[in-house]
Order: C-alpha cells, then structure tokens, then sequence
C-alpha cells in the first residue's frame, strides 16, 4: 500500500493568489506620486525643419501657474495643476478637490538663449521651438613653412 500525502484544496485557491497578485499592485508606493502632490506630464520631443518642437500635456493648468525657464544649458518646465469640482444633488453634495506640481528639465542645445526659443500655449498645450544648432564649417588653417 502507497502513502499518498493528503492536502485540503480550496476551490478558488488559484484565483486568491490572483487577487493577492493585483492587490499588491495598488499598495501605498503605488500611490506615492499622486499622495505627494507630484504630477509628471506627458512631453513629446520632434525634429522637424531644423527645430526641435518640444509639445507638453498640461490639461488643466493656467497661464498663470505655468514657469519656463533657461538657464546654464537646461530647459525647465514647471507649474501647479489644481482643479475643484462641486456637484450638489438633492441626496448628496460632492466637492473634489485635486492639487498637483510639476518639473520637467531638458538639456539644450549650446549657444541656445532664451531670445531663440519661442513659446505657444493653447489649450492645455505648451509647444516650444528650440533651433537645432547649425553645423559648424571646417575652418581652414594656413601653415608658413619657413
């Protein structure tokens, strides 16, 4: 006669670890950015026509709260995103309230000032046309022999 190991088998004992799997997802280090206050928008970076076209997502910020800034070679982004929401119905009142900051830096092309860059912003939009440096001339050195 064989000794088998007996083991008690929970039906849904598969779709437990699932659920554990994807809880672990949504722990508190899921959530750091957001609980911080720090908010990252999405920028896209082309080359087009000798220009780099730097566009930045900034939906719901203001003019107002929008910085940008050269110094030392690098481009800064910043701002603060705050938007409030009130929705008052006859069994509840609801008011949200989200409040965001933001820095994006980027490296620019040398010999880039701030007179060169030039800026539009619409809608949520930020589009920045940064000139791509022009490639400089070999320059030709003439040499005396004596």
């Amino acid at each position: 006669m064989a000794l088998t190991l007996w083991r008690t088998r929970r039906p849904f004992e598969g779709l437990s670890r699932i659920i554990g799997d994807f809880d672990s997802w949504f722990d508190d280090d899921f959530f750091t950015a957001k609980a911080d206050g720090i908010w990252t928008p999405a920028v896209d970076i082309e080359e087009k026509n000798g220009t780099y076209l730097l566009t930045a997502d900034l939906p719901g910020v203001k003019k107002d709260d929008l910085h940008v800034e050269l110094k030392d070679g690098y481009l800064t982004l910043k701002g603060v995103k705050e938007s409030k929401h009130e929705d008052k119905q006859e069994h509840y009142h609801r008011y949200e309230r989200t409040y965001g900051c933001f820095e994006r830096t980027f490296k620019v092309p040398e010999g880039v000032t701030e007179k060169d860059i030039k800026a539009k912003y619409h809608d949520g939009v930020l589009e920045l046309a940064i000139p791509t440096p022009k490639p400089e001339k070999p320059k030709a050195i003439n040499v005396t022999i004596e």
